[in-house]
């Protein structure tokens, strides 16, 4: 297959040209060679950009995209590199779910609660395991 206009690349992967050119600005993308002026990709660029686009779906940043980019080497095989940010990010969604279900314990209480006053059964600090013991008024 020969080289492709970023107009291609976009076509085939359904991002807009200023999101591939953003990708490259910010180095997720390396610079590809032009001619008459046109950025000519290399069709491997394709997955890498679905790569890009599968990470953000699972809330890599663009600056942990980069680092999986850069730790990615023929001595690293893909995997490797995958199962390190995998696991840092399963572990940050963890607390993101405990603190959310947190949040939700509070706000079912709150629901049902018949104190005279909210404060009488509202935290003052949230803080992990936080039980309110709060019964009819």
């Amino acid at each position: 297959m020969t080289d492709l206009t970023i107009g291609a690349i976009a076509k085939k992967t359904g991002l807009n040209a200023s999101s591939i050119r953003y990708y490259e600005s910010i180095g997720l993308l390396p610079a590809p060679p032009r001619r008459s002026g046109q950025r000519q990709y290399d069709p491997s660029v394709i997955d890498r950009l679905r790569i890009i686009e599968a990470a953000k779906a699972l809330d890599f940043t663009l600056d942990e995209m980069k680092l999986f980019f850069e730790g990615v080497s023929e001595t690293s095989p893909p995997s490797d590199v995958w199962r390190a940010f995998a696991d840092k990010k399963l572990e940050a969604i963890e607390k993101q779910i405990a603190h959310a279900q947190s949040l939700q314990r509070i706000l079912k209480m709150g629901l049902t609660c018949e104190c005279l006053k909210l404060s009488d059964c509202m935290p003052i600090r949230s803080e992990p395991g936080w039980s309110p013991e709060c019964g009819p008024a």
